[in-house]
């Protein structure tokens, strides 16, 4: 499976190469046929083609700037789409809890194991949904600032 971070870069790295391809190759038929087109036609080459080098450029900066605009919307967007019903209630009771519970509480409340508790944070703090913090003999789990609306 290929990383969303390798297609952002991928993407980020064909756009500048594309827009280099493309204004060298204006810069280089102007170099090369500049003279003689202004003298036959009165205008220079990128007056002439620039129906050619537009597409080109429109695509270029499309595969630079799409993959950063996707990148600054979707950094604060909360990750509740791909949790579970049980990970999503540990996130409503954190919610209702001003972002921090104590995990045996959330076992308590919830009604579930101590093990599968452990296993439900943990889940949330490998997805960035929650701290966690040592507090005597439990845990401290705490509602990151992204998730919190």
């Amino acid at each position: 499976m290929v990383s969303n971070r390798f297609l952002w870069v991928f993407s980020i790295v064909a756009g500048a190469l594309l827009l280099s391809v493309v204004l060298v190759s204006v810069w280089q038929h102007d170099v090369a046929m500049g003279g003689m087109m202004r003298e036959m036609m009165g205008m220079s080459m990128w007056g002439m083609m620039w129906w050619v080098y537009l597409p080109l450029l429109v695509a270029a900066l499309l595969l630079i700037m799409l993959p950063i605009v996707l990148y600054l919307s979707a950094r604060d967007v909360p990750v509740l789409a791909g949790l579970t019903a049980e990970e999503r209630a540990v996130v409503d009771l954190l919610r209702r809890s001003n972002g921090v519970v104590e995990q045996r509480d959330i076992s308590r409340v919830l009604g579930i194991s101590r093990i599968k508790t452990h296993r439900l944070v943990a889940s949330l703090r490998r997805r960035e949904v929650v701290e966690v913090t040592r507090r005597g003999r439990t845990n401290l789990v705490k509602l990151k600032a992204s998730q919190r609306h």
